[in-house]
Order: C-alpha cells, then structure tokens, then sequence
C-alpha cells in the first residue's frame, strides 16, 4: 500500500493537477474568506468553508480524481496492479490516501486562521475547528465517490461529468425529502442521499454525532464498493471463478444495510446526547441562570407550545424552540411542557391573551397563581433590514430571554414589577429593538412620558431615561425630573453630541445637580486600539472600561473588551462630599477635544459615568453616555453585541433588580470582528492567500513544462 501511495502522490505533482487543484482551493477559499470574514466581519469559517465546500470541491474533486482508475483502465496498465503481490484493500486506500494528501493540503492552512481572527474579535474556536473537519470529512466521502466512479469507467471525462452529476443531486435532493410523509422513508433517504443536510448541520453551530457518522460510513461504503469492482476485475483476469460474483453481491447488499442501519439508529439518539451547541453564544442551550431559574420554580409551570408534537404537515414547528423548551422541562422539576396543535384548538391562546402567538409561539401559564404570559413566534427572533438584499435578515435568538423572563414574570408578585419612563418631546432617539427587548425580558415596562403634560414624574417611576435629547427641557420640566432625583429616583442620561453648545442650559443643569458638565466638542482619539479604523475616524472610539463596576467590569473581561462609542463628548467633574463618581468609559492619554485641537492638551476623557449622590434619606444613583447614537441596533451589529450588553448591565444597575433576577441579552447569530487597525495589515491575510495560489500555479505550470520539454 505504501508504494501505491508514494506512486500516486509524486505522480499529482509530476504533472500540474495536484497544484492545479491546490491552487484552485486557495483561490475559491480565499474570495469566500474575503467576502464573508473581511469585509463580512464574521468571525465563523462557516459561510468560507460551505461555499467552497458545495460550490468549489463539487467541481474540483471530481477533476482530481477522474484518472485515479480511469486511466490506468484505459492504458491497461491495471491489470500490472491487478496481477501484483498487493491485496485490493491497499491498492483502494493507497489511492484513496494519496488523493486525501493532496486535498488535506490546502485544508491545513485554515487551522491558522482562527487566531489570526482571534485578535480582532470574540472568535468561536470549537464552531470553528469543527467547521474544519466538517469540511474535510465531507471533502473525504466525496473522493470516495469520485474514486469509485472512476472504477467504473475508461473515459475520464464520462467519469469527471458523472461525478459532478452525481454529487449535484446528492446535494440538492434532500430538500424534497421534507414532503414525504413516511417516517422510516424520509429517515432512510435524509440518511443515504442528503449531502447537504449533513454539511449545514455544523456549519449552523450544532455539532450532530450524525454528520460525523454519516461522512465515515458513506466513505468506508465507496471505497468497500471500488474494492469490490477491483476485486472482481482481479478474479477476472486471474481465475474467471463465477462465485465470487454472488459472494461479492451478498456481501455488497450487507455492507449497504450496515451503514444504511447505522445512519438510521444514530437518528434515534436524543437531541441533548448526540447533539454539542458549537455557537459562541450558546444560542440552543440554557444558561446557568435560567437552569437556575427554572429549577428554582416551586409553583406548577405550564410551557404551552403551539404546535404539533410530530408533524407531518408542510409547516413544521420550529426545532430550535422545541429544543430550547425541551431543555427548561428537563431542568425544572415542576417545568412542563405541552403540546397544543393550534389547528385543533383555534382557540386556546384566547384563555390567556388576545393576540395569537403565531404558530410555535409559546405561553408560559403558573397553574398555582394563575398568571400567565405569552411568547409570540415573531418575538423570538431579532430581524434586521438588509438594504443590500432589501429583505428582512434574522441576526439574532432571543428564545432563552423571553422565556425565561415569562417564567419570572409569571412566578412574580406585582410588587416585583418595575415601572420605567423615557422623556419625549425634545427630540429624543427611540430605543430600538434591540434595546426595548432587554426591558421586556427582564419585566420592565417601558413608557413615554411628556413631562409639560404630566407637570411630575409619576410616583411609580422605578428608572426614568433621556436618551439624547436635541432640544432643551423648560425651566418646570427641569424641575420635574430634579424633584424626582432628589425623592432618590434613578436615571439613565444619555446626550447629543450634535446639540448647539450653551443651548441646552436646563439639560445642563440636571448634570450639574449631580456635579457634571460636558465639553463642548467630541473626543478624538487617535491611538491604536482606541478607535474604530474601520471607518477611518477618530471619533468613532473604542473606549477603555473600568474593570472596579458592575456595569461594565464583565465586558472588559471579555475578548472585546470594549464598546461602541461614535461622536462621544467627555464629561468633566469636580469631586463632591455627597457624590462618589466611577468611571465606567474612557479615552487613551493621547485624545483630545474637537472643538480646538491645536490648543487642546491631551488627556483621559470619560465618556461614561456612573455618580451615586446621597441625600438626606437613601440615594440617587445617575449613569451618563455621551453618545446618542451607541445604543442603536448598528452601533451594536459592529461590535459583536457588546453595546447591548453594556445597556443590559446598566438597566439592571438602575432598576435595582433583585440578585435573583435573570436577564438574557438577545442571542447573536454570528459573532463579528472588530479591527482597531489599519485594513491593509488585515487584508494582507488575504493577499498571502492569493498570492500563495498565485505561486503553486506558477511552481505546478513550471514543473510541468520542464518535463514536458524533457
């Protein structure tokens, strides 16, 4: 076996296909990388590896492995390996080996890539690594085919076309596979035939004991197969004895039902056993917290999932929810859930809500003190608007947060409950979805409040917000909010940069009642790991946190270790007798002012602080930002979720939430990179690639023209 291996793979560099082939892989690799992890900004290798997988290796394997048989059929130089003293085991697998080098090859190089990204983002390693081998073990069964194929034929180009045909429908058939309505068929042919299903099912972040058996057991299959052909070539030629045709096709038909069982009895395995959460943030399994949470519960918890338990139908329930719910059952002893087929029961979701929660929504109902709460389908997900594809494009999970605040809400006494108001009338951002949904889960109800027709802030008010306002507040209103703070209310400030300076006096003098000021222009920062180069703006700042506060202490320990800031003012401040400050965000040594740069001196500017005043009776407690735009749903896709974090930790702060209580922050669907650095530095990862396909084509053209002249 060892010399057909050797012959074989000196002879893929003899002539130019094996650089021909290594080359074409990097350059595939190498635009999809480009495309999906540079200027993407993903930090997966799934979208790289599953293009290059289904669009790239479908077309270059078989081109790689047409003459492994045909040719030597062909020049009857076969039947000198036939006539040897090598058993056709090793004759299969030293081919098979020599192929597998060759495509192990460029394979390799992705091993160094997850670092690389390492060091500009929160890089999922295990999703990734597994992608890879994925990847190669899908590359692996596809030569087995391709090499049996060959065997079958003289022609190499009838063996290449077949091939590609072949994996072509093996890839797109196991979509139609879904209407079949017989169990045992549609679990016998998704286990035979679905190429693609078994591919996506680890790129999508589930790492499934069924792919892995499934790339094995096909492989192990064909190359059983092209032995089987060789073998009986090899009778043939040496003995024409007709019994080995029948032990040949008795041991064939056994072979296949082995690894068609096998496929079919992994399928039965539990989820939660055969199945690893690849996805960095943990999107299909619970978080300690709402482990804790649910197993806490003493009162009897119905989950009421509406949708059919086993489906037949066109419309199946989400598997995601099913797991996720499945997962509060199993850790909550007094957790149930139940099935309610919304077809058969049109009605049901009218006991509790008015609203139908859509198909595979939920309602989380306390059978002890009957409160109830609904989860509509179409809160589970974060969509955003893709104005590249002007279509709705999901970029998030939010299933664990919203069930896990209904499980809370519902075991919760009113009192419990917290009551927020956001000011209006002065050109205020709305908090967008992203942000709105923290308070939702963590059962904050949010509320607008016009203060010019209120006159007071209300008695309930638990946390008060103003989020920049571009327009003053009147003397009354001013007065409004101050009595509020002096009752020992809480507040979140965030300000407008792009303000007029010195026109918003009364806004001014609600930080100057906790000690604050602002300057007048925004910070520039200039200082390598301090701002976004992306963009190539110095106000567009990554600011350093303190790592002494809760609101911001677990984002510094994070692989980020920063936020989103664009267009953010310093805030200035003396220190006080009654007023403890903290500052939670803030520029290099290097940064200065907009507003006069040549005169500005360089310092450490704070753009977000946290000062707690005391009063005659308890405490007012005040967080200020000075961004308007950090807690927008883009501001928060750039930096791989940490604005929504950092918004979570400070309403949690404010709102004086129990310790008990549990919020989950929206689930990214992919990570992303963030790059404090010059793009040419990261685009140079790229150019290697290209550049090394670029150099293995030359080597491959230049030995292979030396020969050729020799």
């Amino acid at each position: 076996m060892i010399a057909i291996y050797k012959r074989e793979l000196s002879s893929y560099f003899r002539t130019v296909i094996g650089e021909v082939f290594i080359g074409l892989n990097f350059l595939i690799f190498g635009f999809f990388f480009l495309r999906y992890n540079l200027l993407g900004l993903s930090s997966n290798l799934n979208g790289a590896l599953y293009n290059t997988a289904f669009i790239g290796l479908m077309f270059m394997v078989p081109l790689l492995c047409m003459r492994s048989f045909s040719e030597e059929k062909r020049l009857k130089t076969d039947q000198l390996i036939m006539t040897a003293p090598v058993s056709v085991a090793g004759i299969v697998f030293g081919k098979f080996l020599a192929i597998a080098t060759v495509f192990s090859l460029p394979t390799a190089l992705t091993l160094i890539l997850p670092p690389i990204m390492g060091r500009f983002g929160d890089v999922p390693y295990l999703w990734n690594y597994a992608d890879i081998l994925d990847y190669w073990l899908y590359g692996l069964m596809i030569i087995s085919i391709c090499i049996f194929i060959s065997s079958l034929t003289e022609n190499q180009i009838v063996a290449a076309v077949i091939s590609v045909v072949v994996l072509l429908a093996c890839n797109l058939l196991g979509e139609t596979f879904e209407g079949i309505k017989i169990s045992w068929l549609k679990d016998i042919l998704n286990s035979t035939i679905n190429f693609n299903g078994r591919l996506m099912t680890i790129y999508m972040g589930s790492f499934d004991l069924t792919s892995i058996v499934f790339f094995v057991s096909v492989t192990v299959l064909f190359l059983f197969l092209t032995g089987q052909v060789l073998q009986k070539r090899r009778f043939t030629v040496s003995k024409g004895n007709l019994t080995m045709t029948a032990y040949s096709s008795a041991t064939i038909l056994l072979v296949i039902a082995l690894v068609v069982g096998a496929n079919v009895a992994i399928l039965q395995i539990p989820d939660e056993i055969r199945e690893v959460d690849l996805t960095s943030s943990r999107m299909y399994s619970l978080s300690k917290e709402s482990k804790e949470i649910a197993a806490g519960i003493t009162d009897d918890v119905t989950l009421y999932f509406l949708a059919r338990e086993n489906d037949e139908a066109s419309e199946t329930r989400d598997l995601t929810v099913d797991r996720i719910l499945k997962n509060y059952a199993a850790a909550g002893s007094h957790v149930t859930l139940t099935y309610i087929d919304p077809a058969a029961n049109t009605k049901f979701y009218q006991k509790y809500t008015d609203t139908d929660p859509g198909y595979s929504g939920v309602i989380v109902v306390n059978g002890t003190n009957g409160r109830s709460k609904a989860v509509p389908y179409n809160d589970m997900y974060q969509k955003d608007f893709d104005y590249q594809t002007y279509s709705q494009r999901t970029t998030g999970s939010d299933i664990e947060g919203q069930i896990t605040g209904a499980l809370q809400y519902v075991t919760m006494t009113e009192s419990d409950l917290v009551q927020a108001y956001a000011t209006s009338g002065h050109g205020e951002m709305e908090l967008e979805n992203y942000y709105t949904k923290i308070l939702e889960n963590a059962n904050i109800h949010l509320q607008g409040l016009e203060l010019l027709k209120e006159g007071q802030v209300p008695e309930d008010c638990g946390l008060l917000i103003i989020d920049a306002p571009r327009y003053d507040f009147t003397p009354s209103e001013e007065e409004a909010v101050e009595d509020y703070l002096s009752k020992g209310g809480d507040i979140l400030i965030v300000s407008a940069p792009n303000a007029m300076p010195g026109s918003m006096p009364n806004f001014n003098k609600l930080l100057a009642w906790y000690g604050l000021s602002l300057t007048d222009g925004v910070v520039l920062d200039y200082t390598q790991g301090n701002y976004y180069a992306t963009f190539g703006t110095p106000s567009y700042l990554l600011p350093n946190l303190s790592l002494d506060d809760e609101i911001t202490s677990e984002i510094a320990n994070s692989a980020l270790q920063t936020v989103f800031m664009p267009e953010a003012q310093g805030i200035l401040f003396d220190e006080q007798d009654k007023i403890s400050y903290t500052r939670l965000l803030t520029s290099s040594d290097e940064s200065f002012i907009s507003s006069d740069p040549q005169d500005a001196e360089s310092a450490s500017y704070t753009m977000g602080i946290r000062a707690e005043k005391t009063l005659d009776s308890g405490m007012s407690i005040a967080v200020v930002y000075t961004s308007a735009m950090m807690f927008t749903n883009q501001a928060d896709d750039l930096i791989a979720g940490m604005n929504q974090k950092l918004f979570d930790h400070t309403i949690r702060a404010l709102a004086e939430l129990s310790t008990d209580f549990v919020t989950i922050p929206v689930k990214s669907m992919d990570s992303y990179l963030t790059i404090p650095m010059t793009i040419g530095n990261v685009l140079s990862v790229v150019g290697f690639i290209f550049i090394a396909a670029v150099v293995i084509f030359a080597m491959g053209i230049v030995i292979w023209a030396g020969r050729r002249k020799k």
